[in-house]
């Protein structure tokens, strides 16, 4: 697939990390769509067809984690990658339980999120 066929949402409750990733992915020819929560983000996933959710854990309404389980028993093609500000030992460990394919601590830089986002999109084609 090339990325012009590939639809993301990143859900984030910060408008700044939500508009970097946006602009970052869009730069490279995926396209992207944005939600402030996992309550909003649930209902565009099951209203539009998506290839990868991009997600933070923290958000009012409905946390990431509780998202990420949601959409992996619901759509279990989608890749999932998960970010937060707020690292401890559980948060990857429940991310991963959840369905993530990926995880990401904040602040990351470009660079960083940009190889784990191909790592997960090279297994996402095997």
């Amino acid at each position: 697939m090339e990325p012009s066929s590939y639809r993301i949402l990143i859900v984030d409750d910060e408008p700044s990390i939500t508009a970097l990733l946006a602009s970052f992915l869009s730069s490279q020819g995926y396209l992207c769509e944005t939600a402030t929560n996992g309550r909003a983000a649930l209902e565009m996933v099951s209203q539009n067809h998506f290839d990868v959710v991009i997600t933070d854990i923290l958000m009012p309404e409905m946390d990431g984690i509780t998202l990420t389980q949601k959409l992996s028993q619901q759509f279990p093609n989608l890749f999932i990658m998960v970010m937060t500000g707020y690292y401890d030992e559980n948060s990857m460990e429940s991310a991963i339980a959840a369905g993530a394919h990926e995880f990401i601590k904040k602040p990351f830089s470009l660079e960083e999120f940009d190889m784990r986002f191909q790592r997960m999109m090279r297994e996402s084609k095997a």
